[in-house]
């Protein structure tokens, strides 16, 4: 059984613990006031010296920061470059095929139509141009049909022209100047070698020989046209297709292809004969494919 002191030292132990813990607290409190003071200043002291340090080299860092966006700035540039140039490439080879995809249903439409001449036994070649030459005055063209595919040196040779232009689809390029068995080199209207017997559609009288200007490679003229023929602008020229009685000389073009529309006619009282100038339907350096229009054989 516990004795009265056992019971009071149980009271004034707990009352002793707090106590101690007040007087260790006091203290800690006591000491960090004394030392707060020396751990500030040193703080401020550090942080100053930080500062200093930060903005020395803040140059540096900015100029290493400036060197990382500099050649960020270079690989971004190079790749929207190379990104430009395969759109480019990639838009340039789309249009490249609508042209392609324009000008091939033209032809087509023409073969299947009522226009595509009916005189002798022609028929259609299919050909792509390979080649160009830089002249437009002795402007001629390669082509990838040749001896081969039935080409003949005199075939007329015709190029797609826009649907919208109520010709048939087609209308004359030039003609087979030279072939060999793969290709053929064709002059184009536009060469000063071309001599073109045609006619303005619903004129009487007004034939004529049809030549590039002399001027202006990309028009033609229409000479030795009957002075009293009456041509308008907006007229059609075809070729006339003539041929002697006797059957000796004809023209190298079947009657009916068209070649383009009257811009002019020039006449002055003291010439026998009237110029007219003519615009190709079809810009002479800008087509890519073609029909040779040969004897007999089988369309390929």
């Amino acid at each position: 059984m516990p004795t009265a002191r056992t019971s009071i030292a149980r009271r004034l132990i707990p009352l002793a613990l707090v106590l101690t813990a007040l007087a260790l607290v006091t203290l800690s409190i006591r000491s960090q006031s004394e030392i707060d003071p020396a751990r500030k200043s040193a703080v401020d002291q550090t942080v100053q010296m930080q500062e200093v340090a930060r903005r020395a080299t803040q140059p540096i860092r900015d100029l290493i920061h400036w060197f990382g966006d500099v050649q960020t700035a270079r690989q971004q540039r190079d790749a929207l470059t190379a990104e430009n140039a395969s759109l480019r490439a990639d838009l340039a080879k789309a249009q490249a095929n609508e042209q392609d995809a324009d000008e091939l249903r033209a032809l087509v439409g023409y073969v299947r139509s009522p226009e595509f001449p009916q005189i002798g036994d022609y028929t259609p070649r299919a050909a792509r141009v390979v080649a160009r030459s830089p002249s437009l005055t002795s402007s001629t063209v390669v082509i990838d049909a040749g001896e081969a595919a039935g080409v003949k040196i005199g075939d007329p040779v015709m190029a797609g022209v826009s649907e919208r232009i109520d010709i048939g689809g087609a209308s004359l390029v030039g003609r087979v100047e030279r072939v060999t068995q793969l290709t053929s080199v064709v002059a184009v209207l536009s060469n000063a070698s071309i001599a073109v017997g045609s006619t303005v559609a619903g004129r009487r009288g007004a034939d004529g020989i049809l030549q590039p200007s002399a001027a202006d490679p990309s028009v033609l003229v229409l000479g030795f046209v009957r002075r009293s023929s009456v041509v308008k602008p907006g007229d059609r020229v075809i070729t006339s297709g003539f041929l002697d009685p006797g059957g000796r000389l004809g023209s190298a073009y079947p009657r009916g292809l068209p070649i383009g529309v009257v811009s002019e006619a020039r006449q002055s009282d003291a010439n026998t004969y009237k110029n007219v100038l003519v615009v190709p339907w079809i810009e002479l350096d800008s087509f890519a494919n073609v029909i040779i229009l040969t004897r007999g054989g089988v369309a390929s």
